[in-house]
């Protein structure tokens, strides 16, 4: 028979896995098609050095954050980094997926290289970077695209997965996204989900489920480890796994205190108002303030479709419903915050 010690541990165990999944991709393709520029855009902040006056890749180029691990990846074949070599010098197989970014036409190189990946059984998408100088006088774009793809199928050999992008313009990186999340596994596209920065509605409603699975587990384990007693309820919860929970979240939106800080200075009442009351939960004073509402309120409300995840005795319990209710709401407002940055197209 299953106990709440068995539960609990269970779903420290599942919020650890949770917190431990990354998602690692390798870029690679000519010099000047923007791989650098990608990766900032993937992951909504300034992490890879970006420059148009030489390659800036000599070595592999490791970024990361939220989670989502970037290896930009210097030219197969060459003298310093040789075939026989390269798929083991680079650990090649610990990849989940590859971009190859080009801007203008295939080398051999990169071909040379889709080649072994696809004998390996590697996922590659082709990301035709700069799509904005796809220009040619008196041809459609779509027509011009047409011509893209079908130059990159008779290079390679096969029908393979091709995005439009442009990071200049934010165009198309809706798209990867879905294609990213499509040949990723369950676990891996929940980490993709909330690590990448959102273009879309759409998006944002996909990273808001993601969370509210995250939510449920992080309630969870904070509800069977309580620690800290709830101002004014005979209730104790860990706080210091909310606390991680709500910077997991505020990390999931790309709010950080820079961003927070500009955000709560805005000329939209609304997003002034959220930014500060985002700002006010992120501290311990206020989880413990939240979570004294939130038992004010005698919350009932309960996640119980999240009892496969949780189980039945911590799902039961007053502390899981006042924890998650607490992660939900805090969930809500950064969630609405960032719609609001989007629809605004404010600059953060």
């Amino acid at each position: 028979m299953t106990t709440i010690h068995d539960e609990a541990t269970a779903i420290r165990r599942r919020l650890e896995e949770a917190k431990a999944e990354t998602v690692k991709i390798a870029l690679f393709g000519q010099p000047g098609a923007g791989k650098s520029s990608l990766i900032n855009k993937i992951i909504g902040s300034r992490v890879a050095e970006t420059g148009v006056e030489t390659d800036k890749t000599v070595d592999a180029c490791y970024y990361e954050k939220n989670g989502l691990k970037f290896c930009d990846l210097p030219g197969y074949g060459t003298k310093n980094f040789p075939e026989s070599t390269y798929f083991d010098r680079f650990d090649i197989p610990s990849f989940d997926l590859f971009l190859c970014v080009t801007s203008g036409k295939l080398h051999k190189a990169d071909t040379d290289f889709f080649q072994e990946l696809r004998r390996k059984n590697k996922v590659c998408i082709f990301v035709v970077n700069k799509h904005d100088d796809l220009w040619e006088e008196g041809v459609s774009t779509q027509e011009l695209e047409q011509r893209k793809i079908a130059d990159i199928y008779k290079h390679v050999g096969a029908k393979v997965a091709v995005q439009f992008t442009s990071c200049r313009k934010s165009y198309g990186l809706d798209e990867l996204n879905k294609e990213i999340q499509h040949n990723l596994g369950e676990a891996k596209r929940e980490r993709w989900m909330r690590g990448a920065k959102a273009y879309s509605q759409e998006f944002l409603l996909r990273k808001k489920a993601a969370c509210e699975r995250y939510v449920a587990l992080a309630a969870g384990a904070s509800a069977a480890n309580g620690l800290n007693p709830i101002p004014g309820a005979n209730i104790a919860v860990d706080i210091s796994i909310l606390m991680k929970l709500f910077k997991e979240i505020r990390d999931a939106y790309g709010l950080d205190d820079t961003r927070l800080s500009t955000l709560a200075q805005s000329a939209l009442p609304v997003v002034g108002r959220l930014a500060n009351q985002v700002t006010q939960f992120a501290t311990e004073q206020g989880i413990l303030m939240l979570l004294k509402s939130v038992a004010g309120r005698q919350a009932a409300k309960q996640l119980m479709s999240y009892i496969p995840f949780i189980g039945q005795a911590i799902a039961a319990g007053l502390g899981y419903a006042i924890t998650s209710n607490a992660g939900t709401s805090y969930l809500e407002d950064c969630h609405e915050l960032a719609k609001e940055v989007l629809d605004n197209k404010l600059a953060v």
